[in-house]
């Protein structure tokens, strides 16, 4: 994968110069900064700066239920008990691929307007669903078929960034934001003849925005070996990361 990266654009010395007269003042009225703290020879100075990188999904999630519907509570809920423990025990023959039990649900639906029948002997849903997720795709794909021939339906199926990329991502965005923020104090310090720029304070801001819409379909050539359901198929988007930073830099002689 390529990460893109912002182009970084440096302040000219004259832009970089009338940035500083002209944003200084209102940046520490804005920021509290008591000037009279300030030795002789002394600026604070107010950066930003954004990096951004698109980075391809890497876990697969997966939403089933398995849903009955009758007039008979005991039946129905015996039904879904018996395809929740075959679920189960396709879950339990797989590796790499962590799930959850949904919460269980029993419920009457609204019967016909008027109808004696549904008013004296109601009809009931009662439903149970499964939450997948994966960094093999492969895997749970054909897991996903399976389910399908055992009778649940899929609610959802989607890629995500998983939190450990993130985060990895994250930390190398920072870095290159630090430096990229060093690097401007430097070089306005450079322009007003200041010895010295540090950054004193520094405030972090990162998220990720999913994009490039997965395309997914509920079934394709292929077949797992062991089952007559095609398995689905989904590709994995991007997210795009970013992290803001931005920091007070103390210039002085």
């Amino acid at each position: 994968m390529h990460a893109h990266a912002l182009v970084t654009r440096f302040l000219t010395r004259t832009t970089a110069l009338l940035a500083v007269l002209f944003f200084l003042p209102a940046a520490i009225a804005q920021n509290q900064f008591d000037l009279s703290e300030l030795d002789d020879g002394e600026l604070i100075l107010n950066l930003s700066a954004t990096e951004m990188v698109s980075v391809v999904q890497d876990t697969l999630n997966v939403s089933m239920r398995y849903t009955a519907q009758g007039r008979d509570t005991t039946d129905l809920q015996d039904e879904v008990n018996e395809i929740m423990r075959e679920a189960m025990n396709i879950l339990e023959d797989t590796n790499n691929i962590d799930y959850s039990i949904e919460q269980y649900h029993v419920y009457n639906v609204p019967g016909r307007p008027n109808s004696r029948n549904d008013l004296e002997n109601p009809v009931w849903r009662a439903q149970q669903g499964i939450q997948m997720q994966s960094m093999n795709s492969e895997a749970l794909l054909v897991v996903t078929a399976r389910l399908q021939e055992a009778g649940l339906i899929i609610n959802n199926l989607n890629y995500s960034l998983s939190s450990e990329k993130y985060e990895e991502i994250s930390d190398s965005l920072m870095g290159a934001a630090l430096v990229k923020l060093q690097a401007r104090a430097d070089e306005i310090a450079d322009i007003l003849n200041k010895d010295e720029a540090n950054l004193i304070e520094v405030n972090i801001n990162g998220g990720q925005q999913g994009f490039f819409e997965n395309r997914s379909a509920m079934a394709m050539s292929a077949r797992a070996a062991d089952s007559a359901m095609a398995v689905p198929v989904a590709e994995p988007g991007e997210t795009r990361v970013n992290m803001t930073v931005s920091a007070r830099a103390l210039l002085k002689d």
